[in-house]
């Protein structure tokens, strides 16, 4: 076994912006019914900014979770607009597009 593995090539997978949900977190009472999204595999895009800083940090906890169970990833868009997606989808020229455009440099 080599020391110096290399990383397996992560194929990309093309999504449409269209199938992407898009939401505005109020609190933590919908933390399941995003949970079941992502277990679709389905990107969605998490907006937090009409949401305390506990239950944000709650959702996006037990989200993270989902995500690293379903081979997926975090990507922070701007300060409180969060997109999670699996890793072949992020890799796509569609969500590399979005998140060049909206996330702030």
């Amino acid at each position: 076994m080599s020391l110096f593995n290399k990383k397996p090539v992560i194929e990309s997978t093309d999504v449409d912006l269209e199938d992407v949900k898009f939401y505005r977190v109020q609190d933590s009472t919908a933390i399941y019914d995003y949970a079941e999204v992502i277990m679709h595999r389905v990107p969605i895009v998490l907006n937090f900014d009409n949401c305390l800083i506990s239950e944000a940090n709650e959702v996006l906890l037990f989200l993270t979770g989902v995500l690293y169970a379903c081979d997926g990833e975090v990507v922070k868009i701007q300060d409180k607009i969060y997109l999670m997606a699996q890793k072949t989808d992020l890799a796509g020229p569609t969500l590399k597009r979005f998140v060049a455009e909206y996330q702030k440099k």
